[in-house]
């Protein structure tokens, strides 16, 4: 399927559209709709039971909004720029080294404005849109700018285009939470905001989106001890290393080769693998590779990503893995004036920062291009999703088989049932069985409750499975831990 397909499926079934539609939009910002909604929070639950449930993770909440010496400290003021070219005849803007890159077929990261120019120049690159000449490349920050208060004592902030540095400035009071002990881990699941230069890829590049980041404070002299490796990290799967080498081999076994030199990076790649599984991805489409040493930032010492191969758009990155070092508590202590320093057992450190940083957008978009099915032969003429009901926006839906004979008061009466045990529930009443069926298919629900006339005489129901088409007859008081 391709992109604009699963797009415009996503608009007709509630899923994801653009926002600001009767205005005419606004590129890189997005509306997930009732069932798009419901998948988002879903997926957001997986990764909070694989990180606060499993992993003993902290979840912590902070602002979006941050004065700007906090940006000032993370280099994010001086430096978190793109170097932008625009068309001289139609004013339409370009990612330079995107655009370069497309155009020449060559390697762009770590390119200067000097060589981005020449390049522009020497390839004859002209606008895309409209053939027009490009303008001498410039620098462009991607933060959001605001101010805090009126007249003049207002205060310059930021709108943040990370959730980590939020997590960060609040360390000596997570420190006593976490009772004066490394290593723990917090998580953070907020919006983050970066003005894009050309967003062209509706939930690929997006200029507010979700981000769930986990950080995890280290000790140094104990970060590189042996781990527990998942089970994940002993299955095959394709790397690419920093030297662009690309070989099949297990995440255990890149580690004992010295490909991966951190075992907790190790460790979250495979979690990572996991995760994705959990929710739907499809697992093939799934490769790592590790930062080349010119794309990498100068104060990580190794960043590996998780990527997504998809068949429409090419490489999708899902989450980066960096080994941070000191490198943001001390730039928070040079700049606040504060000690995030910690003394344990009489040895004073700062200490060192493993992030995990995943989008929630993205792996959405992944998840909708894995779990959509084509028509077939066998009864199904539409489009549907095969998502787990881990994910699903609904875990079923209830349906009368009749609109007459009390059986939508007996429907009504199932369906408050399975609503008051907790579960995500809709009823449907319009058109025929068939026919509904198909709508709960077309939006992923993994299983659809039947009432009939046997329900009257007998307090049973039919359960259909969405993937096989298979029903069977389940007692009323059964149904609630079925559906669990």
């Amino acid at each position: 399927m391709s992109y604009d397909t699963i797009l415009e499926i996503g608009k007709r079934r509630g899923i994801v559209y653009p926002s600001f539609e009767i205005y005419g939009g606004l590129a890189g910002f997005i509306d997930y709709g009732p069932v798009g909604s419901r998948i988002k929070n879903n997926l957001q639950e997986v990764l909070r039971r694989q990180y606060i449930v499993s992993e003993g993770c902290m979840e912590v909440e902070c602002p979006t909004v941050s004065p700007e010496p906090v940006w000032v400290a993370s280099g994010h003021v001086k430096s978190f720029a793109d170097i932008t070219t625009e068309c001289l005849k139609c004013g339409e803007p370009y990612r330079a080294d995107h655009l370069v890159a497309q155009k020449a077929n060559i390697r762009t990261e770590g390119m200067s404005i000097s060589d981005l120019a020449k390049a522009i120049d020497e390839y004859r690159i002209t606008c895309p849109k409209c053939g027009g000449k490009l303008e001498n490349p410039y620098t462009f920050n991607l933060m959001f700018q605001t101010h805090v208060g009126p007249g003049r004592n207002k205060v310059t902030a930021y709108l943040r285009p990370e959730t980590a540095q939020t997590t960060y400035l609040p360390f000596k009071r997570l420190f006593e939470t976490a009772r004066r002990k490394l290593p723990f881990g917090v998580l953070q699941i907020g919006r983050s905001y970066r003005n894009e230069i050309s967003p062209r890829q509706v939930m690929i590049r997006l200029r507010e989106f979700l981000q769930a980041e986990i950080q995890y404070f280290l000790d140094p002299a104990t970060k590189n001890d042996p781990v527990n490796l998942p089970q994940e990290a002993k299955k095959n799967i394709s790397i690419r290393t920093k030297k662009d080498d690309v070989v099949e081999k297990t995440i255990e076994q890149a580690l004992n080769e010295g490909i991966i030199t951190c075992p907790l990076i190790a460790y979250h790649l495979a979690l990572a693998l996991r995760f994705f599984t959990d929710v739907g991805i499809d697992p093939s489409k799934l490769s790592l590779r590790q930062h080349r040493d010119d794309e990498r930032a100068f104060y990580s010492s190794d960043t590996w990503d998780v990527e997504y191969l998809s068949p429409s758009i090419g490489r999708i990155e899902l989450v980066g893995i960096s080994d941070r070092g000191d490198y943001d508590l001390t730039q928070h202590i040079n700049v606040s004036k504060q000690d995030l320093s910690v003394n344990i057992d009489g040895r004073k450190f700062v200490p060192h920062v493993l992030e995990v940083a995943y989008g929630v957008d993205r792996p959405i978009y992944c998840l909708l291009e894995s779990c959509l099915r084509p028509a077939d032969k066998e009864g199904r003429d539409y489009e549907w999703f095969a998502f787990p009901p881990a994910v699903a926006p609904y875990r079923a839906g209830v349906f009368a088989l009749q609109k007459k004979d009390n059986l939508p008061e007996k429907a009504r009466e199932v369906f408050e049932l399975l609503k008051n045990a907790g579960l995500y529930v809709y009823s449907d009443e319009s058109g025929s069985i068939g026919r509904r069926y198909a709508r709960a298919d077309e939006i992923g629900v993994p299983y659809a409750v039947t009432i009939d006339y046997d329900s009257l005489k007998d307090g049973t129901v039919t359960v259909r499975d969405r993937d096989t088409k298979q029903q069977r007859r389940v007692s009323i008081s059964e149904l609630p831990a079925l559906l669990k």
